[in-house]
C-alpha cells in the first residue's frame, strides 16, 4: 500500500482542463497521480483496468491445463 498526500495545486485535468476539481496526489515513494472530481478522470485508471483484467485471467483460468490431481501425493 502507498502513502500519498492529496493537494488541490491547480494542475489542469488533462480531460476538461479544471483546476479547481483537480488532486494531485503526491506519494512519497516518488510519483505523482492526478484525480479529477469534476469529470472523474483519474491518470492510473489504465493501470488499474490492467489489474483487474490479470485478475479477471486468473479467476477464469487456462482451458487447455490438465486438472488438477485428486488424489494423495506420493513420494
Amino acid at each position: 500500500m502507498y502513502d500519498a498526500e492529496g493537494q488541490y495545486d491547480g494542475t489542469p485535468c488533462p480531460v476538461c482542463g479544471a483546476k479547481e476539481s483537480t488532486i494531485r496526489w503526491h506519494f512519497i515513494e516518488g510519483f505523482d497521480e492526478i484525480e479529477c472530481r469534476a469529470c472523474g478522470f483519474r491518470s492510473d485508471e489504465d493501470h488499474i483496468a490492467a489489474l483487474h483484467r490479470e485478475a479477471l485471467d486468473t479467476l477464469e483460468g487456462d482451458d487447455d491445463a490438465p486438472p488438477p490431481r485428486t488424489g494423495p501425493l506420493r513420494a
